[in-house]
């Protein structure tokens, strides 16, 4: 049977738990509180058998009230498939919509939408609810997603919404049953005879009797003595299920909501973790280096302070590297989902993975940490391992690095193994044990923008150099921007290449003319002298000398670089000594005169308005006159 966890998300009030009893015949408000007030004050749990897909759903109820969002956040994590309740009477509301963006920031995929309470509302009214969910769902992982029309009390659309249930349920992959075991505990409590009692959602690996674990970030070694899966004893839970489980050596006092079990070695406490983090795009503020927020990871909320290491401040919609600098140890795993709120007043702002789960206090704007940093984020598991044995100045061995990759022991040797092969890395054997060194792979980059820069001179020798973007785009190697310009001044600084603004050459390239280029750069040249105040242009000189339009551009570019001839505006030129020209007799003018028109210009050139009213803003630009109403005069 496959396993996965259903997750609801919505507004208070808008019928969460009335529909999940419905389709479970169970209240998941366990609390008197709950009962009594009859809304969600903490996470309730229960299942749901879709029969004839051999499909169990673990459900997992949260509460919508904006104050308990803490209590939500405790539950979404590893959510498979969200259930958005939305009541037909009121709408989408603010926790809803605070809700959808927390099941994004943890990367849920998955999802149906429940119009709940459509018994109280007109048909009319429930068709407009539908389009404006619609337009709430907009470029969201729910954009596509099912709108089942139901209600509680009544059982409408019951039927409809357990098969939409089905069909999404059946796409989804289950949880790795043969992972390391990761087991977030967010109860525990003592039962007179057996002792501590622990509940959780099982993430990952599978839990028996007398397996022996860890529970973070304590590192208190614990035994499974007796399982439970919603409320039968079982010989072994797989992740995926809702687990009760019976330990020895702990004391009930001793956890707290968001500790973790897991295979020992696994994880490792810290209070500093690197993450990749992204603002909401209607985020109420910008980041500062050193605020600080309320972190997410989990079941658990820390405080903490961030350290942005790649820009000065992080603005709504911009994503950043940070190092998450905690006032109280925990424990993650590599690329582990998190939220961030802010610390007051307590809102969602947005949300990261975690890249580096271990990690040491660094220097901003490191550019090989940076580098480490992109490659944890985008490469994949080889490459992982790769950057990750990089600059340890010494060998590893694949239990050294479990906890920074997330992988098995097994899966890591694997990886090292193909590096071998690859002739990426060296191997050293000493008795049984294995251990490896990684290459440097800088010359491959190097050769890569070299080997473009010289395949573009070949083609384009009449050009200055390529656009350094361009050449970026063209690279194997996926660098940031400031990555890649870092890079390109280290080239630069070997005397490889030149970089003029936007644009990048080799250094010993230069340009050379054969006799017919000669030829036409004068004939373009001697159109600019010829026609001294009533310049062609580009275009107009493309039709006129009726050769190839590119080579035309490119000779014309060459002048411009030369500064023979003058850019006046987008399309006006002027070669150098007619400017001068021009500019002599503006200054003669002036001295006998008090001021300029247009008029008295354009017939001092004996041209027209076309031509010499950008010349008399370029001037104006130069700071060589002043326009005072539709006059010029000249700054002294």
């Amino acid at each position: 049977m496959k396993h996965l966890i259903l997750g609801t998300a919505g507004h208070i009030d808008h019928g969460k738990t009335t529909l999940i009893q419905k389709l479970t015949g169970e209240n998941t408000d366990r609390l008197k509180e709950e009962q009594n007030r009859g809304i969600s004050i903490d996470l309730g749990f229960t299942s749901f058998e879709l029969e004839d897909e051999e499909i169990e759903l673990g459900i997992i109820d949260v509460p919508g009230h904006e104050k308990l969002v803490k209590n939500m956040l405790a539950g979404a994590g590893g959510i498979d498939l969200a259930l958005l309740v939305v009541a037909a009477d009121e709408g989408f509301m603010q926790q809803t919509k605070e809700h959808l963006n927390i099941l994004e920031l943890l990367g849920v995929e998955a999802g149906i939408v429940a119009i709940t309470k459509v018994d109280m509302v007109e048909e009319e009214w429930l068709e407009l609810v539908k389009d404006d969910i619609r337009d709430k769902l907009a470029g969201t992982f729910l954009e596509e997603a099912a709108l089942v029309s139901v209600s509680g009390v009544t059982g409408t659309g019951i039927e409809k919404l357990i098969g939409e249930l089905g069909q999404v349920a059946r796409g989804l992959e289950p949880k790795d049953q043969d992972d390391n075991i990761y087991y977030p505990l967010d109860r525990a409590f003592s039962i007179d005879g057996f002792g501590t009692v622990v509940t959780g959602t099982l993430m990952a690996g599978s839990l028996k009797p007398g397996d022996k674990g860890i529970i973070y970030p304590q590192e208190k070694e614990v035994e499974v003595r007796n399982l439970h899966v919603h409320g039968e004893s079982v010989q072994e839970a797989v992740a995926g299920q809702r687990v009760g489980t019976n330990l020895a050596n702990v004391d009930v006092d001793d956890i707290s909501r968001g500790d973790i079990l897991a295979t020992p070695d696994t994880l490792a406490p810290t209070t500093l973790m690197d993450v990749k983090i992204e603002l909401l795009s209607d985020a109420p503020l910008s980041l500062e280096h050193n605020d600080r927020l309320r972190i997410h990871l989990g079941a658990k909320e820390v405080f903490g302070r961030i350290s942005i290491l790649n820009k000065d401040a992080i603005y709504p919609g911009e994503e950043a590297y940070v190092q998450l600098r905690l006032e109280e140890p925990m424990v993650a795993y590599y690329n582990q989902p998190f939220v961030i709120r802010r610390y007051s007043p307590m809102v969602t702002i947005g949300g990261g993975r975690v890249l580096l789960s271990e990690c040491g206090k660094h220097q901003r704007f490191d550019d090989e940490l940076l580098t480490k940093l992109e490659i944890q984020e985008q490469g994949s598991d080889l490459e992982r391992v790769g950057v990750i044995m990089q600059g340890r100045e010494q060998t590893v061995n694949p239990k050294d690095l479990v906890i920074e990759t997330g992988l098995t022991i097994d899966e890591i040797t694997d990886k090292c193994e193909e590096l071998v092969a690859e002739g990426r890395t060296f191997k050293f054997t000493v008795g049984q044990q294995s251990s490896y060194l990684h290459c440097n792979d800088y010359n491959l980059l190097k050769e890569q923008i070299l080997k473009n820069l010289r395949d573009y001179h070949h083609q384009h020798h009449l050009r200055w150099g390529q656009a350094k973007e361009e050449v970026r785009s063209q690279l194997q190697f996926e660098l940031s921007k400031q990555e890649y310009d870092d890079f390109l001044a280290s080239l630069e600084d070997e005397r490889i290449i030149e970089i003029n603004k936007a644009n990048i050459k080799l250094k010993k390239h230069e340009i050379k003319l054969n006799e017919e280029e000669k030829e036409l750069k004068d004939r373009i040249e001697n159109e600019f002298r010829n026609n001294s105040f009533m310049p062609p242009t580009l275009q107009e000189l493309k039709e006129e000398l009726e050769v190839d339009e590119e080579l035309v551009e490119d000779l014309f570019d060459l002048l411009v670089r030369k500064d023979i001839l003058k850019r006046i505006d987008a399309e006006t030129y002027l070669h150098y000594k007619a400017l001068d020209e021009a500019k002599e007799m503006l200054k003669d003018f002036l001295a006998d005169n008090e001021s300029i028109t247009l008029a008295d210009y354009r017939d001092l050139l004996e041209s027209s308005r076309k031509y010499t009213l950008p010349l008399l803003n370029y001037f104006d630009q130069q700071g060589l006159t002043k326009r005072v109403g539709d006059k010029r005069i000249l700054v002294e």
